[in-house]
């Protein structure tokens, strides 16, 4: 069996497992749970796998395992090739993802002001949210130049390693935000990545008092990004708008002097529509 977020022997990773708190047993339904462990497997893998690769990465056992897998592929969310025995996502399965952008007003509602951060800033702007211990690209809209970071929609990466995480994170309760640090790995990215809680914890208190992040290379190399907070409803934090450039056009003294202060201004109008918005 894996750690949780680990790769094994057989060079698969194992899914992030989200801590578990005030489950009423009564109501809680484990077939589900090994579902969505099994779903959360492929997205940890995003590669054909056989079962036993599957049952490797998830902690399954192979019986329980193949049971899974045979009724996520009746209901069409996986695919089997009886040529290589190996399972893969279904077209299907990008119908959950599709259905929370939809539902999510916020997305539609700022849209508008991505496109007119990368009009000004003529480079990548994304809009991103918390969860758990990771940010999450829900909605973006790419620069022309060819130097642009492959980044998609529902791509995650570390909150404490990136600008719009630190963003978020800032803007938390400090008890809240120390306790996702506390559950991050900490592990470096990149040779640029800070690692040290004690300097985390200084990147974040200046980002609570310049109102915007920067991060240098910290999550992909040739990567520069600045952040800034999103505010919904209750004055709380509940997205982050970045700029992302280029190395090879930017530098970290530029980003702050030039694209800041855009990433500022299009936070603060965004978090205007959003504080419009209550959600659960």
């Amino acid at each position: 069996m894996l750690d949780s977020g680990g790769k094994g022997r057989t060079g698969v990773n194992s899914p992030t497992v989200p801590e578990k708190s005030n489950i009423d047993e009564r109501l809680y339904l484990g077939t589900i749970e090994k579902g969505m462990l099994i779903l959360d497997t492929f997205c940890a893998n995003p590669r054909p796998m056989t079962l036993a690769e599957v049952s490797a990465a998830s902690g399954l056992n192979k019986s329980a395992t193949q049971r899974v897998l045979y009724t996520l592929r009746a209901l069409r969310y996986l695919t089997h090739s009886e040529t290589t025995r190996q399972y893969s996502l279904s077209v299907r399965a990008m119908d959950i993802g599709n259905a929370y952008l939809r539902s999510n007003p916020i997305v539609e509602a700022t849209y508008p002001y991505l496109l007119e951060a990368n009009k000004r800033s003529q480079e990548t702007v994304n809009l991103t949210e918390l969860d758990g211990s990771d940010i999450v690209f829900i909605s973006r809209v790419p620069s022309r130049s060819v130097m642009s970071s492959y980044v998609t929609i529902g791509t995650r990466l570390p909150a404490f390693a990136t600008a719009p995480g630190r963003a978020i994170l800032a803007n938390l309760d400090p008890a809240a935000a120390e306790e996702i640090l506390d559950g991050s790995s900490l592990n470096a990215l990149t040779q640029h990545t800070i690692i040290d809680r004690r300097k985390l914890f200084e990147e974040l208190e200046a980002v609570r008092k310049s109102g915007f992040a920067l991060a240098n290379q910290e999550a992909m190399l040739g990567d520069i990004s600045t952040a800034a907070p999103v505010f919904g409803y209750d004055n709380r934090v509940v997205a982050a708008v970045n700029i992302a450039v280029s190395t090879a056009n930017w530098t970290p003294e530029k980003v702050q002097a030039e694209l800041s202060p855009i990433t500022v201004e299009i936070a603060r109008q965004m978090s205007k529509v959003a504080s419009q918005y209550r959600r659960p």
